[in-house]
């Protein structure tokens, strides 16, 4: 199902299987877990806890991407640098971001999720202090560099551990409120960032952020078990004086880190489709920087009201989370018009993708005065629909396209996206400064124009491209 698989691999931290060890037949059963100590058996109320916290977990960390946005005016006149400069400051955020996994992903397969977690998430709130303190703008940017690096295992490991202990049968809410916290944590961070860098100050955006991490911090140390199957096998295999055969971190590194970037520029459907994504990602990321500049210019609006301009695109999210459980429905009858295949993803994807560009001629022809302000506003709707409905999809898509191989896919999507959304704030300012609200926004529409087709395009010859995929073929032969 859509909602049901679509953060499956990519949340378990970027590797293509767990790395449980590997115990000799006869011992197996011996050490098979027991019904209270099964994640997937645990009672009802003891998975919803696991879930609410680390959906916070993923809120939390997500909140921090884009808060920094909402004070980069008061930023820019506090070290007296460039507004560029300062936007470096989710850029390296996104670098760390994208980083990050590539190092803790296999070692969560070692030490469990809960020893990460409490390592990374603890590491990510002390980086928080340094935001706010850091006496310049390049300790700032490296000390966001940071907090992307040690948030982004949190995040990888939260989606992880709720495919742990539910079903996929039970799996689709948890996964929307994951998905939820995933993306409206960025979309309304800076409509509270903008209230708190005017009538408080810029560093307390970090001291907010210290305070809601420090908090989940706590109660996750208190409340979070380990939910990672194999970590809590090879436990009791130890318990019981047996030892399994590890899966060498050499050969996990090797597999997160080379072939991700193999896969990428060697499988069509991965390149186009991983481009699409980062394209539209980079977008989102553009408008956390451009939008307070479009508002605030155009219309003199404070820091704080500049943050609102972010609800239409938030509320364009909520409405496709809450609807992603009905993709399910639309799956399940074109699995039954095509049998089992990946393109039964895509059908209706085919129409949300050009809601992208739509968005985006809405925005730049209505942003500026005399139209009113909320028809502008309203531009962000369908753009946040699509935007989480492109994402459940497409993730989906390549997960069932190279089956084992997926993780190393959806790594590579991901580190993609990191590094366009890292990238596009950088020219966001320029880009409307120079061409003009009307016309910059335009710019990006052709482009989304021109990368609108692709879900059409693997929906009717999907098939036969993959028949020509090295890593299909693999799957397909079992030689995995």
């Amino acid at each position: 199902m859509g909602i049901q698989r679509n953060n499956d691999i990519e949340n378990c931290g970027l590797s293509d299987r767990f790395v449980t060890g590997e115990l000799p037949q006869a011992d197996r059963a011996s050490v098979s877990l027991d019904e209270h100590e099964d994640p997937r058996k645990w009672p009802g109320g003891k998975k919803w806890l696991c879930t609410v916290i680390v959906v916070m977990m993923t809120a939390t960390i997500a909140f921090c991407s884009s808060i920094y946005t909402a004070g980069t005016t008061h930023i820019t006149e506090y070290y007296g640098c460039s507004r560029t400069v300062a936007t470096l400051g989710v850029t390296t955020f996104l670098l760390g971001f994208a980083s990050g996994p590539l190092i803790f992903a296999p070692l969560s397969e070692v030490c469990g999720r809960n020893q990460i977690f409490r390592l990374t998430l603890g590491l990510f709130v002390l980086f928080q202090i340094g935001c706010a303190l850091a006496p310049n703008i390049a300790a700032l940017t490296i000390f966001r560099f940071f907090s992307g690096f040690f948030g982004s295992p949190t995040v990888t490991n939260s989606g992880g551990c709720i495919t742990d202990i539910w079903p996929q049968s039970n799996r689709s809410v948890p996964l929307a409120l994951f998905s939820a916290g995933s993306f409206l944590g960025p979309v309304f961070a800076p409509v509270v960032g903008g209230f708190v860098s005017e009538y408080l100050s810029w560093q307390w955006n970090f001291w907010l952020v210290l305070i809601l991490s420090g908090a989940v911090y706590v109660v996750s140390l208190i409340f979070l078990p380990e939910t990672y199957p194999p970590k809590l096998w090879r436990d009791k295999a130890r318990h019981y004086g047996i030892q399994a055969a590890e899966t060498s971190l050499k050969i996990q590194l090797r597999k997160t880190l080379i072939r991700p970037w193999r896969m990428l520029f060697a499988e069509p459907i991965l390149f186009l489709l991983s481009l699409y994504m980062a394209f539209i990602y980079g977008i989102l990321y553009l408008d956390f920087t451009a939008y307070p500049i479009v508002y605030g210019q155009s219309r003199g609006w404070s820091a704080g009201m500049s943050g609102l301009s972010f609800l239409g695109m938030g509320v364009g999210m909520a409405v496709a989370t809450i609807g992603s459980p009905y993709v399910n429905v639309i799956h399940g009858k074109y699995v039954a018009k095509l049998g089992p295949e990946p393109e039964a993803r895509l059908p209706h994807l085919v129409g949300l993708s050009w809601l992208i560009p739509a968005g985006l001629f809405w925005f730049g022809w209505t942003a500026m005065p005399p139209t009113h302000w909320v028809v502008s506003i309203l531009s962000g709707v369908p753009f946040g629909f699509s935007l989480i409905m492109l994402f459940l999809g497409i993730t989906s898509y390549l997960t069932d396209c190279y089956g084992p191989y997926g993780a190393s896919a959806l790594a590579a999507n991901a580190v993609f996206r990191s590094i366009f959304g890292a990238v596009f704030p950088l020219f966001g300012t320029d880009l409307y400064d120079g061409l003009g609200v009307p016309w910059g926004s335009s710019l990006l529409g052709f482009v989304a124009l021109a990368l609108a087709p692709l879900p059409w395009v693997f929906y009717h010859f999907g098939p036969r491209i993959r028949m020509r995929s090295k890593y299909h073929r693999m799957m397909v032969e079992g030689d995995a």
